[in-house]
Parts: C-alpha cells; structure tokens; sequence
C-alpha cells in the first residue's frame, strides 16, 4: 500500500528528472492518477478479478437514508413501490464497468439483510409476477444517489470499490474516529499493486502530453523555487 504523498512523489521525481524547471501542481498529478487507476480497474471489474484484490475494498459500516415520496422520485419504475429509500448523500466517487457500480454488496447494519442489485426493468417485471419471492431485497444506482425499493431501512453498510478513502470516511454515519486534521496525502492511493508501474507510466506520459503546451521557463536556473513555467 502506497499513499497519495508517496505517489504524487514518485512521479514528481520523474518530472523533476527530465526539466528541473516544469512546474505541476500536485493535485493535478494525483488527479490523473487517479484517472488512470480508475480506468484500469473499472476494465479489471468487467472480468470479475477485482474482488480478488487486497486492501483496495472500502467499507462504509453506516451509510444513512431516508424516505422519499413517489412524486419526488425520478424513476418511473419505483412509483409502484410501497416504500422508498434513498441515500442521504452521494455514495463516494467509485469504480464503474459495464456491468455497473463497483459495489461489492449491502447489508442492513445488523447483518439480518442482503440487497442485490436490479434494474428498473427488473423490478416492474417482478412485481408484476403473480407469484414473487418473498424477502428479496434490492438497490439499484442512479445519478450517485443508493435506491432501495420497498424498504424503510435507513442505515446500510456498503462494501464497494473507491477512489477516496477520505470521502468514504466522511460518508459514514457512525464514524466517531475521524481524524479531522488528517491531509489528504496521507491516504490511500487506490491501486492493485500489480497495476502500481503501469499508472505511474500512464500518469507520466499524460503529462508529457501538455508538457507540449507548457511555456519554456524564461530563466532556467534549475532552481525549483523560481519558477516560471505555467500551463497554457
């Protein structure tokens, strides 16, 4: 495991290797990164050997909810439900494939309830059933917000694929160990590590690619701390 310091690090130290006197920002250097591990884990999470994976799993022990009207719901499909639940906030900034979010499943907080995913489609089709399974619990995904159909349950725990273990953090409900004065970098960077190489090389040929539109310094005296090259 590496952290977002120890990455941005990592491909500062290549930038500063081929011009001393190209500035970019730190934050735009994790951005891309990040960018490239998403990529390449949203493809790994079509081929379902992204579960296999260690340390890269986030969970979210209390993610809260609340009950929406049937006018106010957007998803046409869901005003046939008896009730309707949906997230607070946004779930965190994850991993999609085509198969969907990266979430890995959602339990009820006590562990009692299971919810798997459905379509829209598949839930008018079930309850238009005569005969429906009893006890099945669903969630489906629109726009960043959790749905959870027929459903009165406003605390779920998550286990799911993120970009930012910070904002995972903030999203939970009953996290009461939250380090407020912890910086960004010194959290995970989310990366199988098998990918770790091919990132940093990714990461580094984007910004070769506007190293082209960046402007030569005017006074280049290797001195980091006098820069003058900016981003056009």
């Amino acid at each position: 495991m590496i952290t977002n310091n120890d990455f941005v690090s990592r491909v500062a130290n290549n930038i500063r290797a081929i011009s001393k006197d190209t500035h970019i920002s730190r934050r735009f250097i994790l951005r891309v990164g990040k960018d490239k591990s998403k990529f390449l884990m949203s493809q790994k999470l079509d081929e379902m050997t992204m579960f296999k994976e260690e340390g890269i799993i986030t969970n979210i022990d209390c993610f809260r909810l609340h009950r929406i009207t049937h006018k106010s719901c957007d998803i046409f499909e869901f005003k046939l439900c008896n009730d309707l639940m949906r997230s607070v906030e946004k779930l965190p900034e994850g991993i999609f494939g085509k198969n969907g979010a990266g979430i890995v499943s959602i339990t009820s907080v006590d562990g009692m309830h299971e919810y798997t995913f459905i379509t829209p489609q598949d839930y008018a089709r079930l309850t238009n059933r005569k005969y429906k399974r009893d006890g099945s619990r669903h969630y489906y995904v629109k726009d960043g917000y959790l749905y959870l159909p027929d459903s009165t349950t406003e605390l779920v725990e998550i286990r799911l694929f993120v970009l930012d273990k910070k904002e995972a953090e903030e999203a939970c409900e009953c996290n009461n160990d939250k380090d407020e004065c912890k910086s960004i970098w010194d959290y995970q960077f989310i990366c199988p590590d098998r990918f770790l190489d091919l990132v940093v090389k990714d990461t580094l040929q984007e910004i070769a690619g506007i190293r082209g539109r960046i402007a030569p310094d005017e006074n280049p005296n290797m001195d980091e701390n006098q820069k003058t090259a900016t981003v056009k």
